[in-house]
């Protein structure tokens, strides 16, 4: 029995990607090829930048905090065979399903605004998928500090049917 969806559709195929420059290729033609703008069905226009690779990926570098694309974006496209430096982090699941992330943004089947759970973010937006055994892909949205109006993605990620009641809580917004 679902519970966001009637007729859930079947979650988008997971990616194949043989090196972290492939990947990104990936990512920038899915989330930065219109401009990095993607209206949503709920309502949000939510703005993606080729820096938000790194937390929606689960990209990290050993021994280094914060990464920023304008002193890696020449290293990873060049990184052509594997991943150099570069960790996928939650066994690249997060990289994998970033199709399942991009509709999600699109086609939120809810959104929940102030959920406890989520301390970074503003949003949760959650969408079921015919698939077992994840479910659903949640997407955590923030308001960008600097910039008044702008909404931004904070992570995302698959989930069991037997977890997602964590994500649906607080102030149902959509629909």
């Amino acid at each position: 029995m679902s519970l966001t969806n009637q007729n859930p559709p079947k979650r988008p195929a997971a990616w194949q990607y043989a090196s972290i420059a492939e990947l990104y290729g990936f990512y920038e033609n899915l989330f930065l090829g219109k401009e990095g703008r993607l209206d949503s069905a709920c309502g949000h226009s939510v703005s993606v930048f080729d820096h938000h690779f790194f937390h929606m990926a689960g990209i990290t570098v050993a021994n280094v905090g914060r990464l920023f694309m304008p002193d890696e974006k020449g290293e990873i496209r060049a990184t052509t065979a594997g991943f150099g430096k570069y960790t996928l982090a939650h066994t690249g699941s997060r990289a994998r399903d970033l199709p399942s992330a991009y509709a999600t943004l699109l086609a939120p089947d809810e959104v929940w605004i102030d959920n406890p759970v989520a301390e970074i973010a503003k949003w949760v937006y959650v969408k079921e998928f015919d698939s077992k055994p994840y479910a659903f892909t949640v997407a955590l949205l923030t308001p960008r500090p600097d910039e008044n109006g702008i909404i931004v993605p904070v992570s995302s990620f698959c989930c069991r049917k037997n977890r997602i009641k964590v994500w649906r809580q607080s102030t149902k917004i959509y629909p």
